[in-house]
């Protein structure tokens, strides 16, 4: 009996000592009896620098306040708070105490957790809510002041707004870059209306759109009789139209060289002359122009004038793809489909998983493609929720935004990632829940559950 004793002491001494949390005891008059290595580390003291001596001795010296033991002492009940350390710890403390059969008071167990990280956590916590919760009034006073709808999230689209909110003030000459479709004519309105010329006319006009017979008149206009099937009173160009305003000129990389020459005298000189005119005409217009070309490139290859690129490249502002902003997709989708409610009366919502199988599309047309994707969907399905059967679908169609070469460039493992999240998506929406998602493909809940977090919980 006394060996077997002696081993359950030992077996508790050991776990006492290896225990993570702090374990403070005392007796029931509030002397500490045992102290355990986290106390030490909490506290900064050796044991034998607290062992003996009564709790408060040991808050008059500042070691620890408030004491939970003394409040158990008082109130002969368990006791639960928050506790500071002389070394500015914070720990959760639970003080429980333990009666003889007669009811007499003998120990006072404290376990204490330190929860200084977390509480610090918290604070980061609250912060990053208060500075979210400034960015969307932000945000929102900025959408009414521009008379524009902005579903952004990601930081790098935060980063380009910030910009381009700063230069609106001013009437530098703005070169937008970025792919076909990531909302660079979205964005050249936006930075107008948030500019002093807000009230007057913002045009555009697309430098591919036109040959190149015809792009010289639509910018300047012409005088009648200027050239034969001319409108008899001639015609105003967008320079003119726009005058006091902004004008945005979109692929502008794809300008004809001799345009190309006027355009730069245009901006340096602000008069020109229409087609067939003899009196220069003065204009006050700021340019925006943007391209998905590389206009640097261009210019090597003497495709595109080296004076007027660095006319135009003032401030250059990159906008990234959707690909690299994916925190972006979901608010965008949201947007057109209330977008599509009111153009068409067709109400469409997005499912949960569904909208994390956008989030996780390639999107090489970017918004634009969103934007189209979404609209052959609400006018095409019959059900009032698009989910991932819908989306898997329609993205197999178009060959799941990948051409086959960009599939070739993809490792086993991610191929695998990529078909188990999209398996993973549909039948979790279909199962509703771990439990059945886990019975449906024969693995474990806690399996089913790590796998939805990967592949649905992301949003």
């Amino acid at each position: 009996m006394a060996t077997e004793y002696e081993n359950l002491y030992a077996e508790l001494k050991s776990v006492f000592a290896a225990a993570y949390d702090e374990i403070f005891v005392t007796d029931g008059e509030g002397y500490t009896v045992r102290v355990n290595g986290a106390c030490e580390r909490n506290y900064g003291l050796k044991a034998e620098q607290m062992v003996g001596k009564h709790v408060t001795e040991l808050v008059a010296g500042g070691i620890f306040s408030p004491s939970a033991t003394l409040d158990v002492i008082a109130q002969r009940k368990q006791i639960n708070l928050v506790q500071q350390t002389l070394n500015g710890r914070k720990l959760l403390v639970t003080a429980t105490p333990v009666f003889t059969q007669d009811g007499k008071l003998i120990r006072v167990v404290s376990n204490s957790r330190d929860i200084t990280e977390l509480l610090h956590l918290r604070e980061q916590l609250d912060q990053l809510q208060e500075r979210v919760e400034t960015y969307e009034e932000t945000l929102k006073q900025h959408e009414e002041a521009s008379g524009m709808i902005l579903s952004v999230r990601s930081p790098a689209m935060l980063k380009v707004l910030s910009k381009i909110e700063k230069v609106a003030k001013v009437d530098s000459t703005v070169l937008f870059l970025g792919e076909s479709g990531v909302g660079k004519t979205h964005l050249a309105r936006y930075l107008h209306n948030m500019s002093p010329r807000k009230h007057a006319p913002f045009l555009s006009v697309n430098c591919s759109a036109f040959p190149e017979a015809l792009i010289e008149s639509e910018l300047f206009g012409y005088e009648r009789g200027a050239f034969s099937g001319a409108h008899e009173k001639g015609k105003k160009g967008l320079f003119e139209a726009a005058n006091g305003g902004t004008l945005f000129l979109d692929e502008i990389g794809e300008l004809p060289l001799p345009m190309q020459a006027k355009l730069l005298n245009v901006l340096q000189e602000k008069q020109f002359f229409r087609i067939g005119g003899t009196t220069p005409i003065q204009v006050d217009v700021r340019i925006i122009a943007a391209t998905n070309q590389d206009l640097k490139k261009k210019v090597e290859e003497k495709t595109f004038r080296n004076d007027l690129y660095y006319r135009l490249n003032v401030i250059p502002i990159t906008i990234p793809p959707l690909r690299e902003r994916k925190e972006d997709i979901v608010p965008l989708a949201i947007q057109f489909l209330e977008e599509f409610k009111d153009m068409y009366g067709i109400e469409k919502k997005l499912s949960h998983a569904a909208a994390e199988e956008l989030r996780r599309a390639n999107w090489p047309g970017n918004i634009r493609e969103l934007h189209n994707f979404l609209e052959r969907l609400v006018v095409t399905i019959d059900e009032d929720t698009i989910t991932t059967k819908h989306i898997a679908t329609a993205l197999r169609d178009e060959d799941e935004t990948m051409t086959e070469q960009e599939h070739e460039n993809l490792s086993l493992k991610k191929r695998l990632e990529l078909y188990e999240g999209q398996i993973i998506r549909r039948m979790y929406e279909e199962c509703g829940s771990t439990y059945k998602l886990a019975e449906k493909l024969g693995i474990s809940q806690s399996s089913a559950m790590r796998k939805v977090n990967k592949y649905v919980k992301e949003l």
